[in-house]
């Protein structure tokens, strides 16, 4: 009350009332829709190939987990994001050299 300036007590109540209405519809959001947990890939129906297709296949969806994890990661996302362009540099040298076959 006093931190608020008010003179009644009726009034600092009504803040509270809301706070702690506001805490519990927070609460109930977050329970609903968490945030720290880490997004899930995309899963393909698409049968699994193999040889140099299936290696950049799996290039391809570890570069798009890393660029993910790198939007919702901010702590890592400098190191994420380095990987990602060497998984990018790997798969055109790659293409490069299946082309020149």
């Amino acid at each position: 009350m006093k931190l608020l300036g008010h003179v009644d007590p009726g009034m600092t109540m009504r803040y509270v009332d809301v706070a702690l209405t506001d805490l519990e519809r927070e609460f109930q959001l977050a329970r609903s829709k968490p945030r720290h947990l880490a997004p899930q890939a995309k899963t393909s129906t698409a049968p699994l190939r193999t040889g140099l297709d299936g290696i950049i296949d799996a290039l391809v969806a570890a570069q798009h987990l890393m660029e993910m994890f790198a939007d919702r990661s901010h702590n890592a996302r400098k190191r994420l994001l380095r990987l990602s362009i060497r998984l990018i540099k790997i798969l055109a040298e790659i293409k490069i050299s299946r082309a020149t076959e």
